[in-house]
């Protein structure tokens, strides 16, 4: 053996026996941590409440289209999911009004949605009645 050698505290192979379990237990505890983000990890229920602004927004434009007069407002809401702004009233036959809108055309680009942004879908005890400005502005005027 060289002098170097034998002064040496430690020796070249063991050196490397201590980075392998280094790299290894670095791999394992990042594969750890990815089971663990997937298995915690939950998913929204894939409705239109989970989708971004601009799919949600042809989302509303297309199932406008096929609602139909009477439909009750929680079928609407499972189709829709939660309106961008809601409203509530008793008119002065003692029926109670509902206005839920919904995203459906963008005119600023400010990343806020408002009203002028919506189309109103009008309830009457809970039944869809009317949709669009024009059926808003003849029952509020």
């Amino acid at each position: 053996m060289i002098a170097s050698e034998a002064n040496s505290p430690m020796k070249p192979h063991a050196k490397r026996s201590r980075v392998l379990p280094l790299i290894l237990g670095l791999v394992g505890a990042y594969v750890l941590f990815v089971v663990v983000v997937v298995l915690l990890w939950e998913p929204g229920n894939g409705g239109p409440d989970d989708l971004d602004w601009d799919d949600r927004q042809r989302h509303n434009v297309a199932t406008m289209a096929q609602l139909e007069l009477g439909m009750t407002r929680s079928e609407v809401v499972t189709l829709l999911g939660s309106p961008d702004f809601s409203e509530a009233f008793e008119d002065g036959d003692g029926h109670n009004l509902q206005i839920l809108r919904y995203r459906t055309h963008r005119t600023k680009g400010d990343g806020l949605t408002t009203l002028d942004e919506t189309t109103p879908l009008l309830f009457q005890d809970d039944r869809l009645t009317a949709w669009g400005n024009t059926a808003l502005s003849a029952v509020t005027d």
